[in-house]
């Protein structure tokens, strides 16, 4: 008899740059949660999430002049940087990238909200606001944690001169 891992497929799926983790159930998963939906409130926060990993993808090309390894998997997206030769500040700026990106469309957004507010604006709005947030706190593996990693890093560096 085959173990429940093997039926439900293979564990990781390589696509280009993109890492899919027990991809058969993560996608049966998100179907049914978009399938139930009926906000759309779950299609906004998916693109929030979306642009927020775009921001650190812009500033990792710029840094390495490649696309990171991004692993998608139940929890989210993740980017996988360990070994990538960054520097304290470089991570820094890195780990601030998404959540910047989120922010400053957040800011884009409240100032076309008061000239013409819809429901859809207020709930891309949120959600930017939200996802910046959420990936501000200092909790492992979030952004938040990384900036303070690396914070602390550039001022042990400082002290050193």
């Amino acid at each position: 008899m085959r173990p429940a891992r093997d039926l439900l497929g293979p564990r990781r799926v390589r696509v280009g740059c993109l890492v899919f983790q027990d991809p058969l159930p993560l996608c049966g998963l998100l179907y049914l949660l978009l399938y139930f939906d009926s906000s759309g409130f779950l299609r906004v926060g998916l693109l929030a999430a979306f642009l927020h990993e775009c921001g650190h993808i812009l500033v990792y090309w710029r840094f390495k002049h490649q696309l990171p390894v991004i692993a998608v998997t139940m929890t989210g997206f993740c980017m996988r940087t360990r070994g990538a030769g960054l520097t304290a500040a470089q991570t820094l700026l890195l780990a601030a990238a998404g959540p910047g990106a989120n922010l400053l469309l957040a800011g884009v957004w409240y100032f076309r909200m008061s000239r013409r507010a819809t429901l859809w604006g207020a709930a891309f709005l949120a959600a930017n606001c939200l996802t910046a947030a959420f990936n501000l706190l200092p909790i492992p593996p979030l952004d938040g944690a990384q900036i303070l990693h690396a914070a602390v890093q550039l001022r042990r560096q400082r002290r050193k001169r």
